[in-house]
């Protein structure tokens, strides 16, 4: 097998867009941050893994986040991490790629890999009836941005996001970033937001993934969490995207709960691992 690697999201697009799209559920994360950094020009860089000059594995990073990985065979995963150079805080992908990957990384540098969280991707394409509270669903506004600042941390925490995921200034540029892009969405009752929910999308219309579900702790019980997933992954149904897909901890039963009583559907695995350094 035979690993290559690109400088930039243009050039990886260019090697690995065209497979990555061949399954674009199973490689959603991957895609979705692909494409999100064509948009932006952020720094990052890839690698693909070929077996006689076919694409098998493919591999994503934008420092200082985890490496993303596609689904792919194991030996693919193990051959990129004997060949790729660099330094990585963590691996996330579908959940033997990504442990195989971990498992020849941390032989090969003689540090540990930790489990950060095992996540169930969940997908959906009709929405099951949900009760509604009071409020409504709304796109956030840019007034409301140091408003949802503490929100959109106290979610990532919640999440056991990766550490530079969870960090004050990543929070703030993506908060800020999801409002400006429309993406942002609150579920709130005046002035009052009892709970939020954004979105990331890949191809056009061939799926949009929620994330950054939050309510508050004064508000939860009385169904905002519900009803902000519910109608937001509605309505992007309504603007005609194909399916909604989001990811669940598996550690948390409140909220995989909760997508199963909508409607979610659990399609896959996925394994977030932080790589240690042994002292």
């Amino acid at each position: 097998m035979q690993v290559e690697s690109f400088g930039d999201a243009v050039l990886f697009n260019q090697a690995a867009g065209h497979w990555l799209a061949e399954a674009e559920r199973e490689n959603n994360l991957v895609l979705s941050v692909l494409h999100g950094e064509l948009r932006r020009g952020g720094a990052c860089r890839g690698w693909v893994v070929r077996e006689h000059g076919t694409l098998r594995l493919a591999l994503f990073q934008s420092p200082p986040h985890y490496l993303l990985l596609s689904q792919g065979p194991v030996e693919a995963a193990r051959r990129a991490a004997e060949a790729i150079e660099g330094e990585f805080p963590g691996v996330v992908g579908p959940a033997e790629v990504t442990s195989a990957y971990a498992e020849a990384w941390t032989n090969r540098h003689g540090c540990e890999a930790h489990l950060n969280s095992e996540m169930t991707f969940f997908t959906l394409d009709t929405v099951q009836p949900f009760a509604r509270p009071s409020g409504c669903l709304r796109r956030a506004s840019a007034e409301e941005f140091e408003k949802l600042v503490p929100l959109a941390g106290a979610a990532a925490r919640d999440m056991n996001l990766p550490a530079a995921e969870q960090e004050a200034v990543e929070v703030q540029n993506g908060l800020r970033l999801a409002i400006a892009e429309g993406r942002q969405f609150v579920w709130a009752e005046g002035a009052s937001v009892r709970a939020m929910a954004a979105y990331v999308n890949a191809l056009p219309g061939a799926g949009a993934r929620i994330r950054g579900v939050y309510t508050p702790p004064e508000f939860r019980g009385r169904g905002y969490g519900t009803a902000v997933t519910g109608a937001l992954a509605s309505w992007l149904l309504e603007e005609g995207e194909a399916w909604v897909s989001l990811f669940a901890d598996n550690a948390n039963a409140v909220s995989t709960g909760l997508y199963r009583r909508l409607g979610f559907v659990p399609d896959s695995i996925f394994r977030s691992l932080r790589f240690i350094t042994i002292q």
